[in-house]
């Protein structure tokens, strides 16, 4: 805005508002360098400050090193085995198992919580099952009870003396039960067809290659039964 009075009216109104700003201006200005010089006053500290910081700081981790070697603590070698690990820890390989296996681990949180119900369940299953096992007359408890019994002397007759002497006895042989078995069958074929024997009948059988045998084995058996009674 431009007036053409001159000494007084509005030109010394402008000349008035131009000296209040700029004083204004100034003060402002001073406040800040005020404010400048203090930060920099904190500044000057800091930096006078630090050298003894630093050296405080160097005997602290000095400390720290000592007191871990004499723990046996190898610092240095920690730090080498740490950046190894995370090294590896980082590899894409690794984060990608990683995150296969914080899903399974979900899963699992899952299955953990669902178990409850699912224990639950299992036991609503064997009560039902009880229960209809008892509605039939049998008595589970009971029947646990015997067969322990029955287990323990089983147990008791594997151990006994008499056990130990029949397994070595030979009565378990092949070739024992082999033989008791042929001669069960002939005691049940002989009985089948039973029939009468004179004299005549007898004296020819020893003729009979069968009987020859029959009676080879009784002499045989004989023999070496009265070796072991005579022992």
């Amino acid at each position: 805005m431009t007036y053409t009075h001159t000494n007084s009216g509005p030109t010394g109104e402008v000349h008035t508002l131009e000296t209040g700003h700029i004083a204004e201006l100034l003060n402002q200005l001073m406040e800040r360098m005020d404010r400048l010089e203090q930060h920099l006053a904190k500044v000057n500290t800091l930096a006078d400050e630090a050298p003894a910081l630093l050296a405080m700081a160097t005997d602290t981790v000095d400390g720290l090193y000592r007191d871990a070697a004499n723990a046996g603590v190898d610092i240095d070698e920690r730090l080498k085995v740490g950046l190894v690990a995370l090294e590896r820890l980082t590899d894409p390989a690794t984060l990608r198992a990683l995150a296969g296996l914080s899903e399974q681990l979900v899963t699992l949180d899952q299955l953990a919580r669902q178990a409850p119900g699912f224990a639950a369940m299992t036991v609503d299953m064997i009560d039902e099952l009880y229960a209809a096992i008892r509605n039939q007359g049998i008595d589970l408890e009971d029947t646990a009870r015997q067969g322990l019994i029955a287990l323990r002397n089983l147990v008791a007759l594997m151990q006994s003396d008499e056990m130990k002497a029949l397994m070595s006895s030979g009565v378990l042989d092949p070739k024992t039960l082999q033989i008791m078995g042929a001669a069960a069958h002939a005691l049940v074929s002989a009985q089948r067809e039973p029939r009468r024997a004179g004299p005549m009948a007898l004296l020819g059988a020893l003729f009979n290659r069968d009987v020859q045998r029959s009676l080879g084995f009784a002499l045989n058996f004989a023999e070496r039964f009265g070796q072991k009674l005579s022992g």
